[in-house]
């Protein structure tokens, strides 16, 4: 069973400053919203940054995942945000 008491809420906002961010990151004056998962990818496309812990996104409680494929595969990994919970 994956405990997700320890999930840390993410959320996007419309500071081009830190347009990512977590519950105790937040501050007046700007708009929040609950990050889904495609933020999250937007996130470490742009930045190269993954998140170790369980994140709690708009679709749930998701984790990084990385999957590997055989050689003779047409994809030779995967790596992604997953839901868990």
């Amino acid at each position: 069973m994956t405990n997700t008491q320890t999930a840390k809420k993410v959320y996007v906002t419309d500071n081009q400053a830190q347009w990512i961010v977590f519950e105790e990151e937040m501050q007046s004056g700007f708009q929040y919203k609950l990050a889904t998962i495609d933020d999250l990818h937007d996130y470490v496309a742009g930045t190269g940054e993954i998140f170790e812990h369980h994140i709690e996104t708009a679709e749930g409680v998701v984790e990084w995942c990385t999957q590997e494929f055989p050689k003779w595969s047409d994809e030779e990994y995967i790596c992604e945000y997953r839901v868990i919970n």
